[in-house]
């Protein structure tokens, strides 16, 4: 891995790092993972043609996450705690749209994401199928350290599968504005007890996994500003040429030496997600724990597993 000396260097690089990674996986998980929740705040199955629902329901998101980042030669962890507000329409005819706002508060400026989402969804085979496809603009603000991916415009696409307690899913996520995209692949099993406690009480727990798969060029936007502190001296020490090379091409040897590929679409990481749910009639309460665990590529820039939790409440009209 990449011996850094400057320990402020190597906390803002691995903060954007895997800053990038938490949105992603809060992105796709968020709409897709929405799929089922919305589905079992409404009906006993677990997916819903709205097209069928003759009704439409706005929902509101409060989620606090706090996230640890692990990274080879640190001895303290970085947190990067974050405040995430949801609001989102849902018509009977398929049709959603959605405002999710991220706030950094361990920053020194106001830093925040804005997404805005418009997409529809549809089931079909008697709620066997659900299809999803949805647009989402994203709006950046902040600290250069917690900017994640940098775009503007993304689309995001999401298929599943349910037969009974199961639910097979797998995402889409393509960035308009350069050559990134992600797809995901997983299963989440839904358990649920109904009158537990109260009328009209509820209690869900649904553990999933999902495969990451995704390119690698997003490395060489977060990379940049630590080549020549970092990786010039690096491939100097190793006996490599780097005067007059562009800063992909640094990259790339560096990953080479490593026995990395680069410029690729490959495996990501594996991440875990436990939710659990208790709500009574439209208010609900959510604590999910999340375990992530990258990829070979990721490990040679010093990540380790990563653990979190997100707590929310949520509000259905």
């Amino acid at each position: 891995m990449i011996q850094i000396t400057d320990k402020n260097l190597g906390g803002r690089f691995y903060l954007r790092l895997f800053n990038l990674i938490l949105l992603y996986l809060l992105t796709t998980n968020t709409y897709s993972f929405g799929q089922t929740m919305e589905a079992d705040s409404t009906s006993t199955t677990d997916t819903t043609d709205y097209s069928d629902v003759e009704f439409n329901f706005f929902m509101m998101d409060f989620n606090y996450t706090n996230n640890k980042i692990k990274t080879k030669g640190r001895s303290s962890d970085i947190i990067i705690p974050a405040y995430i507000t949801d609001f989102s329409f849902l018509h009977k005819s398929g049709f959603q749209t959605g405002l999710m706002l991220t706030n950094y508060s361990d920053t020194d400026t106001l830093s925040y994401d804005l997404d805005f989402l418009f997409g529809y969804q549809k089931s079909f085979f008697e709620d066997l199928l659900d299809v999803d496809v949805s647009y989402i603009y994203h709006y950046y603000k902040g600290e250069y350290n917690y900017e994640g991916l940098d775009y503007n415009h993304a689309l995001n696409l999401s298929t599943g599968l349910t037969y009974k307690m199961l639910y097979l899913h797998s995402d889409g996520f393509f960035l308009l504005d350069n050559e990134n995209y992600f797809v995901d692949a997983g299963s989440t099993v839904n358990i649920d007890f109904e009158d537990l406690f109260f009328e009209n009480d509820y209690l869900y727990i649904m553990p999933s996994v999902s495969f990451n798969f995704g390119t690698d060029h997003y490395f060489y936007d977060i990379y940049e500003p630590y080549i020549d502190n970092v990786l010039i001296p690096y491939l100097r020490f190793r006996g490599y040429q780097t005067i007059n090379i562009s800063s992909e091409e640094v990259i790339k040897r560096y990953l080479e030496n490593q026995d990395v590929s680069t410029n690729t679409f490959s495996y990501q990481g594996v991440d875990f997600l436990v939710p659990v749910t208790f709500g009574i009639g439209s208010v609900s309460a959510t604590f999910s724990w999340m375990y992530y665990i990258p990829s070979e590529k990721l490990e040679v820039f010093g990540m380790k597993d990563q653990t979190g939790y997100i707590i929310s409440l949520s509000f259905i009209f």
